[in-house]
């Protein structure tokens, strides 16, 4: 909620320039004259202009006092499209605008705008601007703008986003408001809560769209809602935040409406800073404050992979804490079925927890990707080295969704290092540092896809290992998938996965290094020689697993291949397949009473080398 308010100049700054350009428009003018103190009140938003020079107007001074007088009969929108000229400047525009308790002013300095025809605006630019907010839950803010520009603003559209709503029923499309705009930086100073800046921000294809609000009265619900949540929030009144209040589901739609109402198009901002301090808490001490910094943020078609959303090169600190990541992004994501869904719970009647069938809020989940993700934190026990952690890669895909579930599904976990840390009550920690093994090399792939014309599964990649110790890799396919699996009727989905069936599995166990340490490890602790041990385990797994499997050809095949892994480490691999063509399910499954009896229905090849 107070970061709503902080992000105004980055995420909000089109709309205000568009209310600055409209406010330019407005007042009466003559084909080339000057108007001294010119003020537009829009409620929400007060714009005053100490004096504005008009160039090139297609109408006298008399048609814009008549056009532009108030009480005119025809709305905004018709009467700004009406307006044409070749320049418009001012040497100053401040604009006051209220966000619930806050209250913010924008002065902007050295305003010229050129090629107005028809309500659009061909060029425009600020040399600078300033900014100062009072009161709210946060306090006090004040900043500055540097020089800012624009090429190609529809100023008829900016005028409908902000005064009139969308007919009830009707979706309006999105039309666009900014063919590109530029930003060379700002600075804001938020008091006790830190400093924002950020470098140089470009952008294009910003469009807009009527919304079930006007945008201004829009924007004064979400800052009045936001500072009445906050209030909720600190009422230790025994009972007085219980439950989902009206307050927050108003709040709630209100951001859906927002957030649905502009499209950002494509562009790029550099160099993002920032410093919060995060208020202490009652009796405690203060928190460390938090740094924290972006190289570049990308969107739509500035973005790598041509669309969605990237974060290039993040740093942050907290205390004696620091981490970084390389590159955060998303591609291919669709949130337009899920605002959908969100607004209809929103607005309906309280449902039971039990009730909400959650996969319609399943976003299209496109490509999730982070690269180079590390972080250096305190130790755990005083006194110990501090603790590394790093990531490689992580990446989650999901594709060709089905009742907001994926039918295809990727994973991938690359190089996750962990320190192993002894903590004094976990033995499998202090087995594995008496190894030798104080690090974990963590990698991990999951590669899955149903195949709608078989009825299948196909699992073509699953595997997991750790660099230098063990890696184990699998696939398979399941069988009898159905597409009630992805019904949006639970019960349905539910007899549809009991319904499912395997009818392959192959696995390869790669043995790095891990067995030979779990050996001398046991060796140690019974204060036995190594091969001794070595031979014990040789023998369990020969003898032990065939009793335990039975006499069948296919469990001595099993025990055989395991014990000759075992002593002489090496690639364990294991082919097993149903012999119902169907497959194995899970009646058959329950329908065994011994463990011998799983041979009777599946065939199995294995080896060690």
């Amino acid at each position: 909620m107070t970061a709503a308010r902080l992000r105004w100049p980055t995420q909000l700054g089109s709309t205000a320039l568009a209310a600055v350009f409209v406010a330019l428009s407005a007042p009466a003018w003559a084909a080339d004259f000057q108007v001294d103190n010119v003020k537009l009140d829009l409620g929400q938003l007060v714009i005053s202009i100490p004096q504005v020079a008009v160039k090139g107007s297609n109408l006298d001074k008399d048609a814009f006092l008549a056009l532009f007088a108030k009480g005119a009969n025809e709305p905004p929108a018709v009467r700004i499209a009406k307006l044409t000229a070749s320049e418009i400047s001012a040497p100053e525009l401040t604009m006051e605008q209220a966000f619930g308790d806050q209250k913010q002013t924008t002065t902007y300095r050295d305003i010229r705008f050129t090629d107005i025809r028809d309500g659009k605006i061909g060029h425009g630019e600020s040399a600078s601007a300033s900014i100062e907010a009072k009161g709210g839950a946060t306090g006090s803010m004040t900043g500055t703008l540097k020089r800012t520009a624009f090429d190609g603003l529809d100023l008829k559209q900016s005028a409908r986003v902000l005064t009139e709503k969308a007919a009830p029923g009707v979706e309006e499309p999105y039309v666009p408001v900014i063919a590109s705009f530029e930003q060379d930086g700002y600075d804001l100073d938020l008091g006790q809560a830190g400093s924002m800046s950020i470098g140089r921000t470009t952008a294009r294809g910003f469009a807009a769209k009527l919304g079930p609000e006007p945008l201004l009265d829009l924007l004064q619900t979400v800052g009045k809602a936001s500072e009445e949540l906050e209030k909720e929030a600190d009422d230790k009144t025994p009972g007085a935040s219980g439950g989902t209040s009206d307050l927050q589901k108003r709040f709630a739609l209100s951001m859906l409406t927002l957030f649905d109402m502009v499209d950002y198009g494509s562009g790029e901002a550099r160099d993002f800073k920032a410093t919060i301090r995060p208020p202490a808490s009652d009796g405690a001490k203060e928190k460390d404050a938090v740094s924290w910094a972006i190289d570049r943020i990308a969107f739509g078609e500035d973005a790598p992979d041509k669309s969605g959303f990237a974060i290039q090169g993040m740093s942050f600190a907290s205390g004696a804490g620091t981490g970084r990541v390389d590159s955060l992004s998303y591609s291919g994501f669709s949130f337009a079925k899920s605002l959908r869904e969100l607004r209809s719970a929103l607005a309906g009647p309280d449902q039971d927890l039990e009730q909400i069938d959650y996969r319609r809020f399943i976003p299209k989940l496109g490509t999730m990707r982070l690269t180079g993700l590390s972080v250096d934190a305190p130790p755990i026990i005083p006194g110990k080295p501090p603790i590394k952690i790093a990531l490689g890669t992580f990446e989650l895909k999901g594709g060709e969704p089905l009742n907001g579930i994926p039918t295809s599904l990727g994973l991938t976990i690359d190089k996750l290092v962990t320190p192993v840390v002894d903590t004094g009550d976990n033995p499998a920690l202090k087995d594995m540092l008496a190894m030798g093994i104080d690090r974990l090399d963590l990698s991990a792939k999951l590669d899955l896809a149903w195949e709608a014309a078989k009825n299948e599964i196909a699992i073509r990649t699953l595997s997991l290992g750790s660099a230098g110790l063990v890696q184990l890799d699998a696939k398979g396919t399941l069988g009898n998938v159905t597409q009630d699996l992805f019904s949006s009727d639970l019960a349905l989905a539910q007899v549809a996965a009991l319904g499912a069936t395997a009818r392959n599995l192959q696995v390869k166990l790669q043995n790095f290094g891990l067995v030979e340490k779990l050996i001398e490890n046991q060796a140690r602790k019974t204060k036995r020689k190594v091969e001794e041990v070595r031979q014990q385990f040789t023998m369990v797994a020969s003898v032990g697993l065939a009793a335990m499997l039975g006499p069948s050809e296919a469990a001595k095949t099993l025990a055989s291949a395991a014990s000759r892994f075992v002593a002489k480490p090496g690639t364990l691999t294991i082919d097993a397949s149903s012999k119902s063509p169907s497959g194995l399910g899970l009646a058959d499954v329950l329908t065994i009473t011994q463990p011998t009896e799983i041979f009777d229905k599946i065939d199995v090849k294995a080896d060690a080398r």
